[in-house]
C-alpha cells in the first residue's frame, strides 16, 4: 500500500507502521525523528489522515526545509485528496523560491479547500507574502479575512502581526477601510439600509427592499432573485425583525460576490495584460494606475498603444505611461494594432522585461470590425507567446449602471474575458451594477476604481465591499 515495501528497514517506530500504516500520527512522528524519510511519511501522514494533518504537515516541510524534497509527491497528493493540497505545497515551493506571484495564485487555488484548516493556511501564507513584498494594507486584509476562522493555535501569532501591520500602517480597526467606505458612500446612501433597522418583516418591507435595490441598479433580475431568497428563508428561519432580514442579505451579497472574486494572474515571464472597453469608461486611467502599481512591486513594464485609431489615445496613454515610469512602445495614427503589439513584443524579448499592458480601441458601433481586429491582437501574441494573453480585462464605468452589463455582454460574444474593472465607483449610487455584473456574468472583478489617486485603483475584495455598502450612518457621522 502506497509503495512501502522499499520503504522500511527493521525498528521499532518503522516495523509497527509497517504493519499497520494507517496512523497518521505516528507518520509525522517518524517524519521528525527521521529527515532522510521525512518527505514520504509527510506524504503517508497526509494520505492516511485525509488531509487532516495538514497543518502538522505544512510545519514539518517549513521547519526541515524539505522544499525540494516532498515536490515529487504532489502528483500522489493531488490523486489522493485533491488539487487544492498539492496547490497549496507547490504554493510553499514557489514561495521559498522567491516567485511570490506564483505562490499567491497556488495558495489561492489551496483557499478554496473545504478542510478549514487548509483554507486558513492557505490565506495566511497570502497574507504572509503581501507582508514579505512591503504591501501592508494587502496583508491586513488578508488577515482580516480570516480573523473569524483562526484555529487556537494561531490566535496569538494573528494578533501579533496585526498589531505590527497596523503600526505600519498608522491604521487601527475599520480605519483600514475607510477610504473604500467613503468611495462607496453614494451607492450607500441609495440603498438606505440603515432605514430599514428596527423594524418588523412584512410584505411592505420586501417591496421597499426591492425598490431600493433597484435604484442602487443591482438590476430587476438580480434583486428578484435576492428578494424571493429572503422571502423563502425568513419563512423558513422565522425571522421576524428587519435586522435579521438584512444580517441575512448580507451574507447573501457575499455569497455571490465570493464567486466573483480574482487576483491578477502574472504567473508567466513575460505576463501579457489586453485591456479592453469602450471610449471613456477610464481604460487609459486604468492602465496608468495598474502600470504604476506594478512597477511599485518591482516589475518592469512595457505599455503598447494599440489604440491607433485616436491620436489622442496614444498622447493620453503617453502622459500616463510616464507618470507611472513604464516604457511605451507606440505608432503613428493609422497603424494597424496588431503591429504595435508585435513590435511592443519584439522590444520586450530584446529587455527581457516583466509585464506587457495592451491598450486597444474600443469602437463598439462596428463590432465585426473590433471582433477582427482582437482576434488578430490575440493572434499575434498566442504565437510569440503560448498561452497568452495571461488576463483579457474588460472595464467598464459604474456611471453607466446597467448599460456596462449591456457593454460586458456584447464584448463577452467577441472575446473570453478573465477579469473586469469597474471605474468611478465613487461618483455613483449605481455601484449595485457590481452585485449585477457578478450574478449575470460570473466573470471575476479584479479591479475596482474609488477614486483619482493612484492607490484609488483596488483589488476587489468581496467582503469589504459588501460591509461598506451595510456601514451605518451614525458611525459615518461619528468618525466625521
Amino acid at each position: 500500500m502506497f509503495g512501502l515495501g522499499k520503504f522500511f528497514k527493521r525498528g521499532g517506530l518503522e516495523a509497527e507502521l509497517r504493519e499497520n500504516p494507517n496512523q497518521p500520527e505516528k507518520w509525522l512522528k517518524l517524519a521528525e525523528e527521521n529527515e532522510k524519510k521525512a518527505p514520504e511519511a509527510i506524504k503517508n501522514a497526509l494520505v492516511y489522515s485525509n488531509g487532516e494533518l495538514i497543518d502538522g504537515a505544512a510545519k514539518l516541510v517549513k521547519n526541515l526545509a524539505l522544499y525540494r524534497e516532498i515536490e515529487p509527491y504532489m502528483e500522489e497528493i493531488e490523486e489522493k485528496l485533491g488539487k487544492e493540497y498539492s496547490s497549496f505545497f507547490k504554493g510553499m515551493i514557489e514561495e521559498y523560491r522567491g516567485n511570490y506571484q506564483k505562490a499567491r495564485n497556488l495558495y489561492d487555488v489551496a483557499r478554496n479547500s473545504n478542510n478549514k484548516m487548509l483554507s486558513f493556511l492557505a490565506n495566511y501564507h497570502i497574507a504572509n507574502l503581501y507582508q514579505k513584498e512591503g504591501l501592508y494594507e494587502l496583508a491586513y486584509k488578508a488577515l482580516k479575512e480570516v480573523e473569524g476562522e483562526v484555529p487556537e493555535s494561531y490566535k496569538f501569532d494573528l494578533l501579533t502581526r496585526k498589531r505590527e501591520l497596523e503600526e505600519k500602517l498608522g491604521l487601527s480597526g475599520l480605519k483600514v477601510l475607510k477610504s473604500f467606505k467613503e468611495g462607496l458612500k453614494k451607492t450607500r446612501d441609495a440603498l438606505g439600509l440603515s432605514a430599514f433597522k428596527g423594524r418588523s418583516v412584512d410584505e411592505s418591507l420586501f417591496e421597499e427592499l426591492e425598490e431600493r435595490l433597484i435604484l442602487a441598479d443591482v438590476g430587476v433580475k438580480t434583486t428578484m432573485e435576492l428578494i424571493d431568497y429572503l422571502r423563502q428563508e425568513a419563512k423558513k428561519r422565522k425571522i421576524k425583525t428587519s435586522d435579521k432580514l438584512l444580517e441575512l442579505l448580507k451574507e447573501r451579497l457575499k455569497e455571490i460576490l465570493r464567486n466573483c472574486r480574482g487576483e491578477l494572474n502574472l504567473s508567466e515571464k513575460p505576463s501579457v495584460i489586453l485591456v479592453l472597453g469602450v471610449n471613456g469608461v477610464g481604460k487609459t486611467t486604468t492602465i496608468g494606475k495598474l502600470a504604476k502599481q506594478l512597477k511599485d512591486k518591482g516589475l518592469s513594464v512595457v505599455v503598447a498603444a494599440a489604440d491607433t485609431f485616436r491620436a489622442a489615445a496614444i498622447e493620453q496613454l503617453e502622459v500616463w505611461a510616464e507618470r507611472a515610469g513604464a516604457r511605451i512602445v507606440k505608432a503613428q495614427e493609422g497603424t494597424d494594432p496588431a503591429a504595435v503589439v508585435f513590435d511592443a513584443i519584439q522590444s520586450i524579448k530584446a529587455k527581457g522585461e516583466d509585464v506587457l499592458i495592451v491598450d486597444t480601441a474600443g469602437r463598439l458601433h462596428n463590432k465585426e470590425r473590433l471582433m477582427k481586429e482582437i482576434h488578430k491582437i490575440k493572434k499575434v501574441i498566442g504565437r510569440e507567446f503560448p498561452g497568452q494573453p495571461a488576463e483579457i480585462l474588460l472595464v467598464l464605468d459604474a456611471n453607466t449602471g446597467q448599460n456596462a452589463l449591456s457593454q460586458a455582454e456584447v464584448f463577452k460574444k467577441i472575446t473570453d474575458i478573465t477579469g473586469i474593472v469597474l471605474t468611478k465607483l465613487d461618483g455613483t449610487a449605481k455601484g449595485g451594477i457590481v452585485v449585477s455584473i457578478c450574478n449575470t456574468l460570473r466573470i471575476p472583478i479584479k479591479y475596482v476604481g474609488i477614486g483619482e489617486k493612484i492607490e484609488d485603483l483596488r483589488p476587489f475584495d468581496p467582503e469589504e465591499f459588501v460591509e461598506a455598502l451595510f456601514e451605518e450612518e451614525e458611525q459615518e457621522e461619528a468618525g466625521g
